[in-house]
């Protein structure tokens, strides 16, 4: 621990780098995925390409889209964009469908009684249907904020700057603490992500009882 705390200001920069390569991703993710969730949930046509589109960009591994990017983007590999990107669209497969679900499960006396008040389509789905759904959107947000977290770590290994180089040096000069500091900071960023979230649904959406948030 005397290591870590000498070497404090180090870390405190691979936090922050760390951090801009997990939640940049994350929330453009969420940006995207939202108004592409509804129009699947709406959309019948739409909802079978979309949705096998979300599908191969879930099975396509992170470090595949971190090596593939920069031919495409004409970025070096070790540039932070090309993990900004492939990370962005992982999440956006992952909380596209979660959002198209959640807003089908939208009970359909809710829709009603917001018909019944003459609400628009766009007020209707922005003001009832995504609050309602809004617990079991955050569920999804909580497994992409982790994945986030720990995939960012494989970054590392394309020389791109991260809580990944811990275990890159450590492992290079064999130095175990190095590994170790790095392993435990990551763990509790994930812990503090996945906190937030809950706390944040529980304050956007005290009401709700669809999904039991823990």
């Amino acid at each position: 621990m005397n290591w870590a705390w000498e070497n404090r200001s180090y870390i405190g920069d691979l936090i922050g780098e760390h951090a801009i390569l997990a939640f940049v991703p994350l929330l453009i993710g969420l940006v995207l995925a939202l108004p592409l969730g509804v129009l699947v949930a709406y959309s019948r046509r739409s909802r079978f390409p979309i949705l096998a589109l979300c599908t191969f960009l879930q099975a396509i591994p992170a470090l595949t889209f971190f090596i593939v990017f920069p031919s495409l983007l004409d970025t070096k590999l070790n540039d932070r964009i090309n993990v900004v990107v492939g990370l962005s669209l992982l999440v956006l497969g992952l909380l596209t469908r979660a959002v198209a679900e959640a807003v089908v499960a939208v009970p359909a006396h809710v829709r009603l009684a917001a018909d019944s008040m003459g609400m628009s389509g766009f007020a209707r789905t922005t003001k009832v249907e995504l609050p309602v759904a809004l617990p079991a959107i955050v569920a999804a947000l909580r497994t992409a904020a982790v994945l986030c977290v720990t995939l960012a770590t494989a970054a590392a290994i394309l020389g791109v700057r991260g809580l990944g180089t811990l275990f890159i040096e450590g492992y290079d000069t064999g130095f175990e603490t190095e590994v170790l500091v790095g392993i435990a900071l990551v763990g509790l960023i994930a812990f503090g992500a996945d906190v937030a979230l809950v706390r944040a649904a529980r304050f956007l959406a005290p009401w709700s009882k669809l999904v039991t948030i823990r």
